[in-house]
C-alpha cells in the first residue's frame, strides 16, 4: 500500500506556499478523495529551482487552471510542464463582467456592489458570494473533472481565496463533510504564516491606531475560517440543497454526480 502524507499536507516546493492537494479527505460513502488528482496553491511562476521543476514534472498535470484575472497572469506567468495545458478564466469578475484582481482599482469596483455599512467582514462575504452564481472558471473545472482531465492544477495568487472557494466546491461535490471542508479552507492560514505575520507587520502603525483592523490584515494575507461555513451555509439556504446548487451552477444532476464521485473517491 502507498503512503500518502496527512490530508492538507502542503507539498515542499522551494518557491511556493501553501501548494498541497485534496486527496485523502473524507468523501460520500465512507470513501476518501482519490490522491494525486486534484492540487490547489498559487501560480507556478516561482517555481524555478531545478528541484520545484522537478517535483511540478512528477504531478503529471495534465490541465493549469490559473483563476487570476489576465494582468495578474501577465505580470506572473504560469511555467507549464510538458504535458498540461494551461487555460487562463478569472474567478471573480464584477457584476458587468469585470475581472477583478485586487488591484486597488479592482477592489474599489467591487466594493460598489457591496454596502458600505458592512464592513470588512461583509464586504469579504459578499467577494465569496460573488464567486458562487455564474462563475464560469468554475465551470470550466467541472468540465475538465467530469472529461477525466487529471492530474489538474487550480490556483490563483496565494492559493486562498478564488482557490479556497474552488476546493471547497470540489469537496463538496464528493460528498466531504462540513468539518473536513472548513479545516481544509483554514489551512492555509497555517501554511501562509509567516506572510501573515509579515503583512500585519508591515501595518503596525494602522494597527496601534486602531486594534481592530488587524483581523483584517490577518485576513487580506490569509483567510477569515469562518468564510467556509458561511459559504456552505449561503449555498443551502439559497438553492436548498449543495446538490440543487451543483446542479444548478454546473449542470451536476444526480447521475453526473454520481459519477464524478465514482470516479474520484476510493
Amino acid at each position: 500500500m502507498q503512503n500518502h502524507p496527512v490530508p492538507g499536507a502542503e507539498l515542499p516546493f522551494e518557491g511556493a506556499r501553501n501548494f498541497r492537494e485534496l486527496g485523502g479527505w473524507p468523501a460520500a460513502g465512507g470513501k476518501t478523495v482519490r490522491w494525486g488528482l486534484f492540487y490547489r496553491g498559487p501560480s507556478t511562476a516561482d517555481l524555478t529551482s531545478t528541484a520545484d521543476r522537478a517535483l511540478l514534472d512528477s504531478l503529471n498535470l495534465k490541465l493549469i487552471l490559473d483563476l487570476r484575472s489576465t494582468s495578474e497572469s501577465r505580470k506572473a506567468p504560469d511555467l507549464v510542464p510538458q504535458g498540461a495545458e494551461l487555460i487562463q478564466q478569472c474567478a471573480l469578475c464584477a457584476n458587468d463582467g469585470h475581472e477583478i484582481g485586487f488591484s486597488p482599482e479592482d477592489i474599489a469596483l467591487l466594493r460598489q456592489a457591496i454596502p458600505a455599512e458592512a464592513g470588512e467582514e461583509g464586504f469579504l462575504q459578499g467577494m465569496y458570494l460573488q464567486m458562487l452564481q455564474g462563475n464560469r472558471a468554475y465551470r470550466i473545472l467541472f468540465q475538465a473533472l467530469e472529461a477525466g482531465r487529471t492530474p489538474l492544477l487550480f490556483h490563483c495568487t496565494a492559493g486562498k481565496d478564488r482557490t479556497g472557494v474552488a476546493a471547497m466546491l470540489i469537496l463538496l461535490a464528493l460528498g466531504t463533510p462540513d468539518e473536513a471542508i472548513c479545516t481544509d479552507f483554514a489551512l492555509t492560514n497555517h501554511y501562509r504564516r509567516a506572510a501573515i505575520e509579515a503583512y500585519v507587520a508591515s501595518h503596525a502603525a494602522e494597527i496601534a491606531a486602531d486594534p481592530a483592523c488587524e483581523r483584517y490584515y490577518q485576513w487580506t494575507a490569509g483567510v477569515n475560517p469562518e468564510l467556509a461555513p458561511f459559504v456552505l451555509d449561503a449555498i443551502r439556504t439559497r438553492w436548498g440543497s449543495a446538490e440543487a446548487y451543483l446542479e444548478a451552477e454546473y449542470g451536476l444532476d444526480s447521475a453526473r454526480l454520481e459519477r464524478l464521485r465514482q470516479m474520484y473517491t476510493e
